[in-house]
């Protein structure tokens, strides 16, 4: 991945995307059972992958090996968690709900790593 900030706001996007149409169509239907599903798939998705955009836009980070796979593990982990949350909701295993939940945390441990490997600096002109 060379370019992890757009990678990111990107997926993002789609993932946020496909959250308002799944959102909508609970609405259309009235069946909220997979309310949680959809939550999680807009927050992790959509926020999780814009915030880490963000600050790898900030830093300066386009490529790194440690960051790439943290970006993928966010990106796999938020859409298998989306899916297995939803299946579970359904009366299905939650194994899936759980490969993805730890692929997700995996995710947030890289990105606690690396952001005490490089600390965001803030220029405040003071």
């Amino acid at each position: 991945m060379n370019n992890l900030p757009r990678i990111c706001w990107t997926v993002s996007a789609c993932l946020g995307l496909a959250g308002m149409v799944w959102g909508m169509q609970m609405a259309g239907s009235g069946d909220h059972s997979n309310l949680a599903a959809h939550a999680h798939l807009n927050l992790l998705g959509w926020v999780g992958l814009a915030l880490y955009g963000t600050y790898y836009r900030l830093i300066g980070l386009t490529r790194s090996r440690v960051a790439s796979i943290q970006v993928g593990c966010a990106i796999v982990g938020s859409v298998i968690m989306g899916i297995g949350i939803a299946i579970a909701h359904q009366g299905g295993t939650e194994a899936i709900a759980i490969i993805g939940s730890l692929l997700t945390l995996a995710a947030g441990a890289l990105f606690a790593a690396i952001t005490f490997q490089r600390p965001l600096r803030i220029n405040s002109g003071l």
